[in-house]
């Protein structure tokens, strides 16, 4: 559930399906260059009521864009690192912002740490570290002066308000290439994810409930094609994530080298 500073490879689209007991999560997610990747989501929460139909459960729907800028320093002993803006616009049901730093040793193990602002906090929280720039970002409005249902971005809560510290590791499984094993904190807190009026079901309750502050996954990798991640999170509750996609910068598939000759013809008197 934590981003990474890390970014797919370069001029690649994927496809990213998400699956637990209380939300379905679809994701597309491009990287025209290896400093940028940009995502456009739906939400589909199992929980949440939709009023316009008597309160009815499962039918709301929302969507919304991500960005991360990215950099990787030449000097190898420094981290990559990565700001980013989650659900940036419109009515912000996920918004959150980061700033991450994700380290690869010579073994691929990754380690992974950050500060998270927005529906990153959850119970442990502390004061915005960026308050130095002004008193304003000490506070976070509920919702956004710019709100829209059109999409203009909540830029005036980009940052703002309490922050909280994120991290985790991915340690690859040596005998099975491919997979690994992924942990990391859990800073969420899941019923905030309600949103726009709609409100929390009876179901919500036990559906968003959390009991650990660590999540645990398993992803296999299938070379450049994707990954599979089979997660334990908050907890209580088994994830699924399916990811599929391509680099256009790589060949999908061989050619035969293609060698010319030359021959001569001698034509007749």
């Amino acid at each position: 559930n934590l981003p990474s500073a890390e970014t797919k490879q370069e001029q690649s689209i994927f496809l990213t399906l998400t699956r637990n007991d209380y939300q379905k999560l679809g994701t597309l997610t491009v990287t025209p260059f290896p400093w940028l990747e940009a995502s456009y989501f739906y939400y589909r929460p199992d929980d949440l009521l939709w009023e316009s139909i008597q309160g009815t459960e499962g039918l709301f729907l929302d969507k919304g864009f991500n960005v991360k800028f990215s950099y990787k320093p030449n000097n190898i002993y420094l981290p990559r690192i990565a700001i980013g803006l989650d659900d940036f616009a419109g009515t912000g049901q996920f918004t959150k912002e980061y700033v991450v730093a994700t380290y690869v040793f010579n073994n691929n193990i990754k380690l992974t740490s950050g500060i998270g602002w927005g529906k990153f906090v959850g119970d442990n929280s502390f004061t915005n570290p960026l308050n130095f720039i002004g008193d304003g970002l000490n506070s976070r409005p509920e919702k956004s002066e710019n709100y829209s249902l059109g999409g203009n971005p909540s830029y005036d809560k980009w940052f703002r308000g309490d922050a909280t510290f994120f991290g985790g590791f991915e340690l690859p499984i040596f005998n099975i290439k491919g997979l690994t094993l992924k942990l990391e904190s859990d800073p969420f807190d899941y019923f905030k994810y309600g949103c726009c009026g709609q409100g929390l079901s009876e179901n919500s309750s036990n559906l968003r409930k959390k009991e650990s502050d660590f999540n645990y996954s398993l992803s296999y990798k299938y070379k450049d094609y994707g990954n599979v991640d089979l997660s334990f999170i908050k907890g209580n509750t088994i994830n699924l994530s399916i990811s599929l996609g391509f680099s256009s910068k790589k060949n999908i598939r061989k050619k035969k080298k293609f060698i010319p000759v030359i021959s001569n013809t001698e034509y007749g008197q």
